[in-house]
């Protein structure tokens, strides 16, 4: 067992999972094992402060009872998260929770009987703690191993697997922890936890950590720092241009505004292959058999200056594209190819129609 951990890691690790789950609360809060890592986290986050609001939890008094409390509700959710990643179904993780619930804060009032957590262990108090705290977070470590077995030979890329190894080995300590813990109870008598160790402090920034991937995903969504937002945004001059040349061509959702980036990126890849296709007819002739996409990017340039001085579409100038992608991804590289060259091609002089 290590030592207490000392308030300069205690308070960092605290604070940066306070922030993160206020942040998953307001970005990341769709799916029910969304719900329930959140309200984890926040159960957790409390149970934590008491902790470090007053450091002797053996002795009877609020600090020590929200801790006991919060503390059980933590490891329901916990639960019933393990649960939910082990293939049940969510209505019936959903409907059980309220059961967790009830178990888990039923016990930590039996516990908090008379002198709570400062009365002497008897062995109705030790087999009572071992069931509320110690079976749950084993059981929620095996069916969370169960459940990383299963997923990670079916992980498709080397990320993925280093994800479901690192919450499996966490799991692996839950289960070896408790089973301690509860072993020690039993055979000693029973000892509350009254300190946070260094090893528990940093298992705790390890599962902040984890948790906090989908919150860093979700604000570079947010902010269009990820990579579908810095497509969208290499996209857009060029989109913005053809399609004001093609209007046509720009997609009317039948209800609502494309919001998600996913969603926007693919319109815009449509609308713009479309607006090419257009755009086909009026293109000149490539008598100088210039290539390369500096080259077409500046006949789609032509095209739009013809388009909009009135010049009569010829079905002769038609010809495929020929860096045209063969699937949407394909599609996409030779568009973002086609943007970053977008800017030199309209700046050009003798063009009819600059922007």
């Amino acid at each position: 067992m290590s030592g207490a951990a000392p308030m300069w890691l205690m308070v960092p690790v605290f604070v940066l999972q306070v922030a993160v789950t206020v942040g998953r609360w307001l970005l990341v809060n769709e799916t029910p094992a969304d719900k329930l890592i959140n309200r984890a986290l926040s159960f957790s986050a409390v149970c934590v402060f008491a902790a470090l609001w007053d450091t002797d939890l053996s002795a009877d008094g609020y600090p020590s009872r929200v801790f006991l409390v919060c503390g059980v509700l933590a490891l329901a959710s916990v639960y019933g998260l393990a649960e939910l990643f082990d293939n049940a179904e969510p209505a019936t993780v959903r409907r059980r929770q309220w059961g967790y619930d009830v178990f888990a804060v039923s016990g930590a009032g039996v516990l908090l009987l008379g002198d709570g957590l400062a009365a002497p262990a008897t062995w109705w108090r030790t087999l009572l703690w071992v069931g509320v705290f110690q079976l749950p977070m084993a059981g929620a470590g095996v069916r969370t191993m169960r459940a990383c077995l299963r997923e990670m030979p079916r992980a498709s890329s080397r990320r993925e697997r280093v994800a479901y190894s690192a919450l499996m080995a966490t799991a692996a300590y839950w289960c070896a922890a408790a089973l301690f813990a509860a072993t020690t109870a039993i055979v000693s008598g029973l000892t509350y936890p009254t300190e946070w160790t260094v090893t528990s402090c940093l298992v705790y920034l390890f599962v902040t950590l984890l948790t906090a991937v989908p919150l860093v995903r979700a604000v570079g969504v947010r902010s269009g720092l990820d990579r579908t937002g810095r497509e969208l945004r290499t996209l857009r001059p060029l989109w913005r241009d053809l399609t004001t040349a093609v209007p046509e061509v720009v997609l009317r959702p039948a209800a609502g505004r494309i919001t998600e980036p996913d969603s926007r990126l693919y319109r815009m890849v449509v609308e713009t292959r479309d607006a090419l296709q257009h755009l086909r007819m009026y293109m000149p002739r490539n008598d100088s058999g210039e290539l390369g996409i500096a080259a077409y990017a500046r006949r789609i340039a032509q095209a739009v200056d013809a388009k909009a001085a009135g010049v009569a579409p010829s079905t002769e100038r038609a010809r495929e594209n020929p860096y045209a992608g063969q699937d949407l991804d394909a599609e996409l590289g030779h568009l973002l190819e086609l943007a970053r060259a977008w800017p030199g091609a309209v700046s050009e002089p003798g063009r009819v129609n600059r922007r």
